[in-house]
């Protein structure tokens, strides 16, 4: 896409003003006549909550971690619920994060999936596994997307990923490390 109209078909030209509102706790997105006038079309980043590893040869996974366009249809307060997945604190998956916008907004409803305690995850968007190490293998972790949602490392063979993780990254975290991200929303529009 090289044309800004590409991303936002309103063009941000004309006398629109371009806004935007991050997540990093539970809450309400309340979509304005404004935005709704404008065509409705928003941008989401969602990012669920990193898991941690109970495991000192392999790290927790991110949490996944979803860029998604929508049109938006409804100007309400309170239209859509956002939910910030919770980082784990102790071994264990993170929480999912979502943004529920098909009943209030007349958008469509995403689930990031928190990120697993061990390497491997499964149906997930993104690059968020944990690293592994013992003494005939090594992987790193995946990287995530733009930092959000990295895999955590290995305690044993200091093989890369993330040690703990980042408040509000969905970064996954190593066995030893204190705990994992918490997820993240962030919502991007013209008016």
């Amino acid at each position: 896409m090289s044309n800004l109209t590409d991303f936002f078909p309103s063009g941000g030209g004309g006398g629109l003003t371009p806004k935007f509102q991050e997540f990093k706790e539970t809450g309400f997105f309340t979509p304005s006549q404004a935005l709704i006038d404008a065509g409705g079309y928003i941008e989401v980043l969602l990012v669920g909550g990193g898991g941690k590893s109970s495991s000192q040869y392999y790290g927790g996974c991110g949490g996944e971690v979803l860029i998604e366009q929508m049109y938006l249809t409804i100007a309400q307060n309170n239209g859509v619920t956002v939910v910030i997945g919770s980082g784990a604190t102790a071994a264990g998956s993170g929480g999912s994060s979502e943004f529920a916008a098909s009943f209030g907004a007349g958008g469509i409803d995403l689930i990031a999936s928190g990120g697993s305690s061990n390497r491997t995850q499964n149906n997930i968007a993104s690059s968020s596994w944990g690293g592994y190490g013992d003494n005939s293998y090594a992987a790193a972790a995946g990287n995530g997307v733009f930092g959000y949602g990295a895999g955590g490392g290995t305690n044993a063979f200091s093989f890369a990923g993330v040690y703990g993780g980042k408040n509000n990254s969905g970064q996954g975290a190593s066995s030893g490390g204190t705990t994992s991200g918490s997820g993240y929303c962030l919502i991007k529009w013209y008016e």
